[in-house]
């Protein structure tokens, strides 16, 4: 059984080495930013809505990565009582970007940041829209995390730095420290049922009984706790989703029993009868959250899938056009738009009309996935050396150079789109630059 390290806060470097997993989930992302977004502007920094990155571990950690992107762990998310905890671990790891620590660790680790967290990136792109059963969350293993734990090892000076700036940016927002300290509190118990002794010879970090009595100090001039907000709802309901996906079905029901009749439950129970494979059952569920809330984005994304997993392209690609519709912005609703309609054989007309789909779903942030669909188009259109392009594009995005390299060399042997013919140069040119460096090859 592997051993869990909570022996500080948020980040555990004494794990054996296994992979780091990636989660893509519009949903989850989409309120990370909501909570981040007043913190990030309260520290004067710029927030990209593409940058918030979910891991699957159920340890109760996150970290911040090179170009200020924050990671979040399942099981912080998963164990949060409220938003407020939320918005105190995420104060705590933009406290280290303005003291600077990032940049330390960009010095120090600099073949990790670009090498393994930005491959992993990519990969958790490449899985969005892959049409497995964990589809609309998408896992990807990357990398290991003895390399990721040597990245995020701040030091016990930062670790403070980070703590005081976290308490200054709520304060500046009206937020408490309250779940900031009820956070460390939780960390305290999971490090006492571990057995792990808090010393500061044992590790890095501050003692956790010293930061829960810096953040109790904070707490004697605040006001009462807050009532419940938008945010503590819609982290209900992320959870409920996250749960259900990432558990064994028999703790989902055990957690969310069918007597319960909430809308978080009624997650739980149509993701629990997906992946049960019961499609009725699932669209049972979807359609009476639907009812609920009949322009909720998140609900018509939950019977896609069901209709998608369920082999039904057809009506699945008519549930995600009501979800686009909804959330025209979203480019994994894109993604998954797209899918559907490819996997339904639709005509050429409407193959055409995803092109330009795609190529929006691509403009801010490369999903390699994206790469995938379109070569998948042009070669139903018989564009035979545009689609080696995109094949290409594909490989070198999610890292087999050998076959991306085999693809683009046949793709500009071919009659190929003035543009596409510009883009395969210029991936051209990443090869020989990287042949170069003698890296990747």
């Amino acid at each position: 059984m592997r051993r869990l390290c909570l022996i500080m806060l948020f980040l555990c470097y004494a794990l054996p080495a296994h992979a780091l997993s990636l989660i893509s989930d519009e949903e989850t992302e989409s309120w990370l930013y909501d909570v981040l977004t007043p913190i990030f502007r309260a520290a004067e920094l710029p927030l990209n809505r593409d940058y918030m990155h979910i891991v699957k571990d159920d340890s109760l950690n996150a970290f911040v990565g090179d170009q200020n992107r924050m990671f979040v762990h399942t099981g912080t998310l998963l164990k949060a009582k409220n938003a407020n905890e939320i918005e105190g671990v995420l104060a705590h790891e933009t406290g280290h970007i303005l003291g600077g620590h990032i940049l330390r660790l960009k010095i120090t680790m600099q073949d990790l940041q670009t090498a393994t967290l930005a491959s992993l990136i990519a990969a958790a792109g490449a899985a969005a829209a892959s049409g497995r059963g964990d589809a609309a969350i998408a896992v990807v293993l990357g990398t290991q995390s003895s390399a990721l734990n040597a990245m995020t090892a701040y030091q016990m000076s930062e670790e403070r730095a980070a703590d005081e700036t976290a308490v200054k940016l709520l304060r500046k927002n009206n937020k408490s420290v309250r779940g900031l300290k009820n956070f460390m509190q939780k960390i305290q118990s999971a490090n006492r049922l571990q057995g792990i002794e808090e010393t500061p010879y044992f590790r890095t970090h501050p003692v956790t009984a010293e930061r829960v009595a810096f953040f109790n100090e904070k707490l004697r001039t605040e006001k009462p706790a807050a009532p419940e907000t938008a945010l503590d709802a819609r982290l209900r309901r992320i959870q409920a989703k996250l749960f259900a996906y990432l558990e064994p079905p028999e703790q989902v029901i055990r957690r969310y029993p069918l007597s319960d009749n909430s809308l978080a439950a009624g997650i739980a129970h149509a993701v629990y009868y997906m992946r049960k494979r019961n499609l009725p059952r699932a669209l049972e569920y979807a359609d009476k959250l639907i009812k609920a809330e009949p322009d909720n984005p998140y609900f018509w994304e939950i019977k896609g899938q069901a209709l998608f997993e369920g082999g039904k392209p057809a009506e699945a690609a008519a549930a995600y056009r009501q979800m686009l519709e909804l959330k025209p912005e979203s480019e994994q609703f894109k993604l998954a738009y797209a899918e559907a309609v490819i996997a339904a054989g639709a005509p050429r007309s409407e193959l055409q009309k995803l092109i330009p789909l795609l190529e929006q779903a691509n403009r801010n942030r490369a999903w390699p996935s994206a790469y995938r669909l379109l070569g998948q188009i042009y070669a139903a259109l018989g564009e035979n050396g545009t689609a080696d392009y995109f094949a290409a594009e594909y490989n070198y995005a999610v890292g087999d150079r050998v076959i991306a390299r085999r693809q683009l060399a046949k793709a500009l042997k071919q009659q190929l789109p003035p543009n596409i013919r510009l883009r395969a140069e210029d991936l051209n040119a990443k090869f020989k630059q990287a042949l170069k460096k003698k890296s990747l090859f």
